[in-house]
């Protein structure tokens, strides 16, 4: 996915392909043509030469509001499962099917839609949060909050409500207005997240790696190559020898060496700013 040209990404085809890489049996093309086919309904409904906030609304309601255009079934925040802790609710084919999301499927839907339509729109992120971050022609900077009906947003409520850091906001680890390359890494985390729970700990540090060479702090990327080699420590380690002297002498410097990893991933993403979320 790096080695395309990112100046120009349909984020839609990212989210795809990156579902695909997880689960090859979903079919990318009907993903991408649900999301071809809202957004043309969209766009018949909305004025050409319409101004960019009344797209924006025009999204938010053919989402977020029942009627006709939607089957009468309106898109809903799934309170369930709000952070998307069920694995398989993390994927945007999930969201479109039975139409109950979280933080992670609401907004990349809405970027992608919003895309469509010509609006600049990627993901933003937050304490364990994505949002929509809409740039104007006139390059202002707005929050789309997904998750609260599409709704405007600045930076306040996060900042007053999550553990957001001013350190962390200047890093760009939290409120940042992303380039595509940055973006795609946000939306390749999962495959991380995947990773880690099919207990592929190594592939999901290597993998993890190659999203902080296109988004170098990118905190949370960082955490999980952290909890990866944990995950390493404790079934390699940690659960076979009751103290470090009982690990065999040609098993040291790899302990040592996931020690290491594990202290520092955590320590560079603090010292970025990020701090733990508390649920």
């Amino acid at each position: 996915m790096f080695e395309q040209d990112l100046t120009d990404v349909d984020f839609a085809e990212v989210m795809a392909a990156v579902e695909r890489i997880i689960d090859p049996r979903l079919d990318g093309e009907a993903i991408l043509a649900e999301i071809d086919r809202m957004a043309f309904h969209i766009q018949t409904a909305t004025p050409k030469d319409a101004p960019e906030w009344d797209k924006v609304d025009a999204i938010r309601q053919y989402i977020y509001e029942p009627g006709y255009w939607n089957g009468n079934r309106a898109f809903a925040y799934d309170l369930d499962d709000p952070y998307g802790l069920k694995f398989e609710n993390r994927f945007l084919s999930d969201y479109l099917a039975d139409r109950r999301g979280n933080c992670v499927t609401m907004p990349f839907l809405f970027i992608a839609i919003g895309q469509r339509l010509g609006l600049d729109m990627r993901p933003s992120l937050a304490p364990q949060h994505v949002l929509v971050r809409f740039t104007t022609k006139e390059g202002e900077d707005h929050n789309i909050e997904a998750t609260n009906g599409g709704l405007r947003s600045d930076n306040a409520p996060y900042v007053n409500n999550m553990p957001i850091t001013a350190k962390a906001i200047a890093n760009r680890v939290f409120l940042a207005t992303l380039s595509n390359e940055e973006a795609v890494a946000v939306i390749a985390i999962v495959v991380v997240e995947y990773l880690i729970k099919e207990k592929r700990y190594h592939d999901a540090m290597a993998v993890a790696d190659t999203l902080l060479n296109h988004y170098p702090n990118f905190a949370y990327a960082m955490v999980k190559k952290g909890t990866a080699a944990y995950y390493l420590l404790k079934t390699k380690f940690y659960d076979e020898y009751p103290t470090a002297q009982d690990v065999p002498d040609d098993q040291r410097y790899y302990l040592a060496y996931l020690q290491r990893v594990n202290q520092n991933t955590f320590d560079q993403a603090e010292g970025l700013g990020w701090r733990p979320a508390e649920r």
